[in-house]
């Protein structure tokens, strides 16, 4: 008879028991310190985004450097075009 009434007592109750006793089984492993290869491969990780980063801000630097000199180029062949006009105007 004691058992009946134990089992009635946990049935009627299951949901409070499971939600206390649950966050005990599905608890995250908390993780330790890294070891010596997980920290180097960790930094190696971020130094090769790092590189990666600074390639692709230089690529676009030296873009801009090289549109600078286009542009430069074009203005000196503007210059000598209207050097080259002015100079036929006054032979005339």
């Amino acid at each position: 008879m004691p058992w009946l009434a134990v089992g009635q007592l946990v049935l009627t109750n299951l949901d409070t028991i499971i939600g206390v006793v649950k966050p005990a089984f599905t608890r995250k492993k908390v993780e330790g310190l890294p070891s010596q290869a997980d920290l180097l491969n960790q930094q190696i990780l971020e130094l090769q985004a790092a590189a990666s980063s600074n390639a692709d801000q230089i690529r676009q630097l030296a873009a801009r450097q090289k549109m600078g000199q286009l542009s430069l180029v074009a203005m000196a062949i503007s210059l000598i075009s209207i050097v080259a006009v002015i100079a036929l105007i006054i032979v005339r």
